[in-house]
């Protein structure tokens, strides 16, 4: 997959610009709020029809405009995808998707035409912080490998909504009686979810060992992800169903319900010991880094192309060893990488170098670095 164009209007620090990058690497350089990130962003947009640095979508328009969008080009095997997003200040208005210049009636519809994998300093969190970081790394990358689940899981959310929304109401007969036929639905809609998430764990901890050990320099270290989840019997709807009814009257206490995928987890354990508790922060990064290069493997062997890869100031974070391997796994592929120094991409051979400064983007020579 190649990105031949981006076009942001009214996009964050943007008014009007287009970038056309070449294969390879392409280096964004500038200091520290410059707008490097929101190229990323721009990028993350248009692949997956959110952004990875916030929920509202009035943050992303440039101050002083009612509306802002952004638009991608991408080259694959079968041809050209075009892949855009338009956004409204006003919260009556959402946001409106577009495939190939015409409008998506459904975010899920975006899915799949180009993909992506990003990389953060927020990328910590994947080891650091709480469940819910680990649970959306999973349902992104399996949305872009299976438009199908990011429907299930939109299906599963709006029950579970309705459900949490019931067990805040008096208890009576007729709640009762609503939750019976939300608990069906909540077990039928879970059950894809569990075991689409159960074996892409699985093929993501052989992956992400293996990076693991080549970027640290220490076959030694052993990282292992295993799906943590409630629902673990073979028939996870039947076994959803019975759990929901047996602990309804202590969702009722809690008034949320505490069964079901979105209460999951990925536990990570460095030879054997958990990561969440014990890692360093160097280990932690390791750790994030290769989860996200098994999540672009994975990607790429079902897709039979690689993704767009974005690194948002990730070189600045590692020893020089570390970046070294870093580059040295993400050769081949596609990628924009942001930094503010550039002695920070000794090795990295950058087939173009892109300034940022004041809202504008030009173009300055790789001969120096």
């Amino acid at each position: 997959m190649r990105l031949t164009a981006l076009k942001l209007k009214n996009f964050r620090s943007y008014e009007n610009i287009t970038l056309t990058p070449p294969e390879g690497i392409t280096v964004i350089a500038g200091e520290n709020g410059a707008g490097k990130t929101n190229l990323l962003e721009a990028v993350h947009l248009c692949c997956l029809g959110r952004s990875h640095r916030t929920n509202t979508d009035a943050d992303m328009i440039r101050a002083g405009a009612d509306t802002g969008g952004v638009q991608l080009t991408v080259e694959r095997r079968d041809g050209t995808h075009d892949t855009g997003v338009r956004l409204f200040q006003t919260q009556r208005r959402k946001k409106i998707c577009y495939v190939n210049g015409k409008i998506a009636h459904r975010i899920g519809e975006l899915m799949g035409h180009a993909t992506c994998v990003i990389f953060s300093p927020e990328d910590l969190g994947l080891v650091q912080e709480g469940p819910n970081v680990r649970r959306r790394y999973l349902d992104m990358l399996l949305s872009q490998l299976q438009p199908a689940y990011f429907f299930a899981l939109q299906q599963y959310t709006t029950a579970l909504r309705q459900r949490n929304a019931l067990l805040k109401q008096p208890d009576s007969a007729e709640v009762q009686s609503q939750l019976d036929i939300w608990d069906e639905q909540l077990a039928q809609t879970a059950a894809p979810l569990v075991r689409l998430r159960a074996q892409m764990s699985e093929r993501l901890s052989g992956m992400a060992a293996t990076h693991y050990a080549a970027i640290s320099g220490r076959p030694e270290e052993t990282l292992r992800i295993r799906y943590v989840t409630q629902l673990g019997d073979p028939e996870p709807a039947e076994q959803a169903l019975r759990l929901l009814r047996e602990r309804r009257r202590d969702d009722f206490r809690r008034l949320s319900t505490g069964v079901g995928p979105h209460r999951d987890d990925l536990s990570l354990t460095l030879s054997g010991v958990s990561m969440q508790a014990y890692a360093s922060q160097g280990q932690a990064r390791t750790a994030a880094l290769s989860m996200k290069l098994a999540a672009f493997d994975l990607l790429t062997a079902e897709q039979g192309e690689p993704p767009l890869l974005l690194l948002d100031d990730v070189l600045s974070e590692l020893d020089p060893a570390r970046r070294r391997r870093l580059i040295d796994r993400i050769r081949g592929a596609q990628a924009l990488l942001t930094c503010t120094d550039v002695s920070d991409l000794n090795g990295a051979s950058p087939q173009c170098v892109l300034q940022v400064a004041n809202g504008a983007v030009s173009e300055r020579t790789t001969a120096a670095l």
